[in-house]
């Protein structure tokens, strides 16, 4: 691989990961019935294709580093949309008192 295309494939790796991990939370969504098909398709077909641009001069170890990165921050998006939320802070009593 020319040194002249490194550049470019650690970009398309660091979107590969960024996509990744909305990808993981667009997975917990569609689990909790809070997303639909298409919407995962979505982060689906954005990772594949950075995923490839990635890995397109072969599988270096550059590579399988950003691809395995991509993977692991899946999983992290996962988690952290399994997680419960905590509620929303309720101002209304501050903003408006019955006063």
């Amino acid at each position: 691989m020319p040194l002249s295309l490194t550049p470019l494939r650690l970009l398309l790796g660091g979107l590969c990961i960024f996509f990744s991990y909305y990808l993981g939370r667009a997975l917990s969504a569609r689990v909790d019935g809070r997303a639909s098909n298409a919407q995962v398709m979505r982060w689906v077909l954005r990772v594949v294709v950075t995923a490839l641009g990635t890995a397109w001069g072969g599988l270096d170890m550059l590579a399988l580093l950003l691809l395995g990165l991509a993977a692991a921050f899946i999983a992290l998006g996962f988690f952290v949309g399994q997680r419960p939320r905590k509620p929303g802070e309720d101002l209304s009593k501050q903003m408006f008192p019955e006063d």
